[in-house]
Order: C-alpha cells, then structure tokens, then sequence
C-alpha cells in the first residue's frame, strides 16, 4: 500500500517535470534567466530537497557527490577568462546535478519504480501530436508546427514537428525517441511471446503515437539515437533467438539502406555540423575555458564582431571590447570595390558516389592549378537532374531577354573550360576566335553583334570586356549534354570589383534554338553579394526555384585581395541566428566553456559507471543513455533546461547503482 502510493507520488513528480515541456520558452517572471518554464523543475527540486532532510539517510556516496559539486563550481568559475561563482550556465548545470541525484536518490532510497519517471512524456505526445493533427503554428520560429511556408496542407510537405519548449524539432524529437523506446520495453518485458493480442492497446498507441510524432520532427539527429537505443533493446530482449536477431538485424540493415535512398532528401541533406564542429575545436583549451554561457561570443566571435554593437547587445545580450573590434576589424567593405582576377570554377558531382545525391562546390585559383575551395560543398540530399538544354552557353548574363535587373559580371573574360564525360571543351575568348569558338550576338536574339554598327567590341590581353545584355552577350556553342553527368566549369575572370548584387557567372538558361528542339532554361551559376549560388528549374512554371549556396557560415565569400581572388570570413546576418544557436555537439561545447579536462573526468565517469551495469536487466536505462548520448554528440542537449533534466538523471542511476544496491 505504502509502496503504491509513494509510486503515485513519482509519477505525480514525471508528470510536472513533463509540464515544462508544455510550456513556450522565455515567458514569465525572468529571475536571473528563470522563467515560467523552469518553475514545476523548481518545485520538484525543493521537493526533492524537502524529502531528502526528512529521510536523515546521509552516506559516503552523498559526500562524494557533494565533493565532486563543490569541485566543479570552484573549478568552472576560477578556470575561465573572467571569474564569475554567479555565471547562469553554471547555476543550471549545477542545478541539473542535484536535481537528477536526489531524483534517483529519492527513488532507490523508497525502492521505487525508477522507470516511472518517464511516463510523463506521455501527455507531452498526446499534446504533439494534436499539433501534427491540427497543424498548430506557435509564436516561435521553430516553436508547434514549423510551417515550410509552401501552401500545402499535406502533413508529409508542408512542415515539421518543433514541439512547444523552444528547443525545435531536435529537443522534441530525440523525447518522442526517448518516450517510444519506453513502451517497446514495456511491450518486450511484459509479454513472452510477440503476438499483438498479448500487448497492451495502450502501449500500442502511445507507441504509435511517439513514432509518428518522432517521424514529423524530420531530425535525423533523433531518427539515428531511436535506433541505436531501439537495438540496444532488442539485442538485450528474450523474445528473439539468435539466429532469429541475425536474420532481423540483416534485414532490418537492408531496409534501413532502402529508407536512406528512398528519403535521401532527409538523410543526405547538407549539414552545417562538420564546419561548426571545426570551428569549435579551434577554441578548445586543455585547462581554461572561455566561462559558461561563451561559447556563441568566442567560437564565432569574427562573425558576429561584424554586427553592429546595439544589435549584437540586444539579440545575444553581450558585447565585444575595443580591443576585439580593434583586432578583428573586418576590411571586407574595402576589398568588395577593389579589382579582382583570377580563376572561378564550378564542381557538379551528379551522383555522390553510391550516395543518391548531388553536390556542388565552387573554388578559386590564382594561376588555374592550384585550387582553394570557397565555403564547403552543398547538396540538398537528392539527385539534380537538370533540364536538357542543347542550346548556347552563355558568359556574364542572360543575353536572350532572361536578365534580371540587367545584371552582369563589370570586366574581362578570357577563357572557359567545360569538361565532363572525359571530354574537355577550351573557349579562348580573343578577337581572332571571335565568331568561331563563340559568339558574341544582339540582345535576345542570334543575330551577330557588328562592330561597324553596334560599336566596337573591346578586347585586351584579359579578354573580352563584358556590357550589359542590352549591349550584347556572349553565347559558346554547345557540344555536349550535361543532364545526368558530372561536369566542371572553370571561368578565367578579370573583374572591376566583386559583385555586389546578383550577377551570373555561366548559365544554361537560353532558350535559342540551334536545332529542332525546344529549350527550356536549365541551370546558372551566380554570385549575390560575393557569395557563390547554383539555380536550377525542375518545374518550368516555377523558374528557379531551386539553389544551393547562400547565407550560410559554410558557403563562404570572395573577395579581391591585392588585385586576385580571395575568401574570407565577412559580414555576419542576423538572419543566421538558428544556424549558429543549434547543431553543436553538447560535450564539445561544454569543452570549449569550461576546458577539456572537465569534460574527460565526466565522461569517464559516466563510462566507468555504464560498464558496472552492462546486463539484461539495465537494458532499457542503457538504451535511453544511448539515445540521449547519441544525439548529445550533434546538438547540445545537455545545454538546453528541458533534456538535461532526463539526461542526467542515466548518469545519476548508475552512479547510485554502484553502492550494490537493487535495481529497481
């Protein structure tokens, strides 16, 4: 009877824990960073407290955690670039410590159904997938149902699960992973057999219910730690011989490969992890951290220091010194107006290997051998095919009536080269070549631009200078079908300065007939504000919808420096805020905050206390380690208020487990 009701009380306890997940970020009281969302964790903790003092039970392992507390505080707080016992990240991770010790604590120590503690996630589901169902957009941006802003009403098209906490689709999802691997370890222990007439329906459903939420959320993050944590229970399971779990493993390999290539769009996307991640490295010391909280102000500290001060105070809520902007003075402005020459190249790797996408990368060279890559490669996760276009290429803008604007590249061009299919096209762009190698034709038309009556072409050692379309364009004879192959285009350019709007470098956009066929635009490389772009039309009537390259930290930016190409680190837009608040790996941030060695005595620690509970019987509180862990290593979960108070608390069970006690 006691025990029951005491089961009652930690049930009580998961479902008002669960309820900060209900609660929008950010809202309320803000009490030195505490808001709404944090009080039902706050309450629990004085509970927690309350019961703890009542118990008059105080060991040797509660010294030893209240020794290793103490020690992290002075250490984190003393071992950065300003001393700081009051600094806000520390407070929560010092916060989250306590709260999953006395959690685990309180439950071992009633013998209680520790598992429980996850059963409040249950409403957090319902709730979910009610936003699935209704399509219920919150004032966030990536807050209820994240909307892809197409129109569509089809659930699989028209947006994403981003949860109602604040932390987007990965903080939802890898909770929808957690919650779906509960009940497939309630339906595997409670049953001996695998008969669906043996189960619960309501474990069926809310096991429903988790996946599907989990599959809206699009995190590939969450997909990868569902399965991870899913085999770790299922190579611990009864219900399985083992050559049944060969043969499932074998095929559940295969459909997984089959699930890769069929929505590679959602598993072979680009991602901005790589380049983060290296950025990040950078700025780990062994000893000494930047303080809790820094991570955003050092790691990209040369991106946000070109903000301007008032903004970088009232988005970050922090400053840089005079002697940062002093050091860091960014003179990209300068170098945007200066002249440029050199070699621009577009990479088009049609299929990645065996992988079912395309990728595309640009690179500058200073002497056509020697090649440096500008930003990183870009890929959308699916196969370009490109429109069939046998009609001229053209050099510098849409010469045929397409040009937006009237934009085209300010200077010279002297040479393209084309190669694909082990065939490489040279276009010399000289006077004597002119009207053989290519063409040089009126606007929106073919007919040949006349020097006596149109006015003189201008050529130099640099090639042909390039006008405005309305003047005339550059058109080179078509050899080749680019549609479905690798190719490479390399540009020789001498430019005035480096554009500033949206200028085309190449394009397969005319539509001239050279032969019976029909064209339809294709594909261009553009450069907007020194940034590299690739467009291209899938659908006719929607134009160029399509593009890789753009904002992005990792596309890169070129730039004149002392008269040749160059790219550097430039002007940083608000509008990449997400892009550097997300896809960290949380231990990794953690090392850049508070030093490497603080992370290396955590992790074996928690390594140390997992391989003293590698059994059956542990199976599900290792599968929810993984998991978390799992997706810890691509998005810093351990940062964010809501995830830390579970993540913390598989850590705290085997460390309690440790004393020899039961599990329970």
């Amino acid at each position: 009877m006691l025990k029951t009701l005491f089961n009652n009380k930690i049930k009580i306890v998961s479902f008002v824990v669960a309820s900060t997940l209900l609660i929008p970020s950010n809202i309320g009281i803000n009490f030195f960073g505490i808001n709404l969302e944090d009080l039902p964790s706050i309450i629990v903790f004085i509970y927690l407290i309350l019961m703890k003092v009542k118990s008059k039970i105080f060991n040797k392992t509660d010294t030893l955690f209240i020794v290793f507390l103490i020690s992290f505080s002075v250490y984190v707080s003393i071992f950065s670039d300003k001393i700081d016992f009051f600094n806000q990240t520390n407070l929560r991770f010092i916060f989250y410590f306590t709260f999953s010790y006395l959690l685990i604590d309180f439950c071992k120590r009633e013998s209680l159904i520790i598992v429980n503690i996850f059963e409040g996630l249950s409403i957090v589901m319902i709730i979910n997938f009610l936003i699935i169902v209704f399509q219920l957009q919150l004032p966030g941006t990536i807050d209820g149902w994240v909307s892809s802003n197409n129109g569509s009403l089809n659930p699989f098209t028209s947006g994403r699960l981003g949860g109602i906490q604040g932390g987007g689709p990965n903080v939802i999802g890898i909770f929808c992973a957690v919650y779906a691997l509960v009940c497939i370890n309630k339906i595997i222990n409670g049953n001996n057999s695998i008969r669906i007439t043996d189960f619960k329906i309501s474990d069926l459903l809310m096991l429903f219910i988790s996946l599907l939420n989990l599959f809206f959320t699009y995190s590939r993050g969450s997909y990868l730690a569902f399965g991870i944590g899913f085999l770790i229970l299922f190579l611990y399971s009864d219900i399985f011989s083992r050559k049944q779990k060969i043969l499932l493993l074998t095929i559940g390999s295969m459909l997984s490969v089959f699930t890769v290539f069929i929505f590679s769009g959602i598993f072979l996307k680009q991602s901005n992890r790589t380049f983060l991640r290296s950025l990040a490295i950078e700025n780990v010391e062994f000893f000494k951290g930047s303080g809790g909280g820094n991570y955003i102000k050092d790691v990209y500290k040369e991106y946000l220091i070109t903000i301007d001060p008032q903004l970088l105070l009232e988005k970050y809520n922090f400053q840089y010194s005079e002697e940062d902007y002093l050091l860091m003075s960014n003179k990209d402005e300068v170098l945007v107006d200066a002249p440029a020459e050199g070699y621009l190249k577009l990479n088009f790797d049609y299929k990645d290997g065996f992988l079912p996408r395309s990728i595309v990368s640009f690179y500058y060279s200073l002497d056509g051998s020697e090649w440096f890559m500008i930003g990183d490669e870009h890929t959308n996760g699916t196969i370009i095919d490109l429109q069939i276009n046998d009609s001229y290429f053209e050099v510098g803008g849409w010469g045929d009536g397409q040009s937006p604007g009237e934009s085209y590249l300010d200077g010279f061009v002297e040479s393209v080269n084309i190669s694909s299919n082990g065939n490489l096209y040279n276009y010399e762009i000289t006077e004597t070549n002119r009207d053989s190698e290519y063409f040089v034709f009126l606007p929106k038309s073919s007919d040949l631009y006349d020097n006596r009556n149109d006015g003189k072409l201008i050529f130099s050692e640099k090639g042909l200078k390039l006008k405005r379309p309305r003047s005339y364009w550059v058109a080179l004879p078509n050899y080749t079908n680019l549609s479905g192959s690798d190719f490479e285009v390399t540009v020789k350019l001498s430019l005035n300065n480096i554009p500033r709007g949206n200028e085309t470098i190449f394009s397969q956009s005319s539509i001239l007939r050279t032969s019976k066929r029909i064209n339809n635009q294709s594909w261009k490389w553009s450069i907007v504000d020194g940034r590299m772009y690739f467009f291209w039309i899938e659908d006719v009537d929607f134009g160029y919808a399509n593009f890789l390259g753009g904002q992005s930290l990792r596309s890169g930016k070129i730039i004149a420096n002392d008269g040749k190409f160059d790219t550097k680190i430039t002007n940083f837009s608000l509008s990449q805020y997400d892009e550097i608040t997300t896809a960290h790996n949380g231990f990794l941030t953690m090392s850049v905050e508070y030093g490497l060695v603080v992370v290396i005595f955590i992790l074996l620690i928690i390594i140390y206390s997992i391989f003293n509970n590698l059994n059956q019987k542990e199976s599900l509180y290792l599968s929810l380690f993984a998991a978390l862990f799992t997706q810890n290593l691509t998005n810093d979960l351990i940062y964010s208020p809501d995830v830390s108070l579970y993540f913390w608390l598989i850590p705290a069970y085997f460390l309690l487990n440790l004393r020899g006690n039961q599990s329970v």
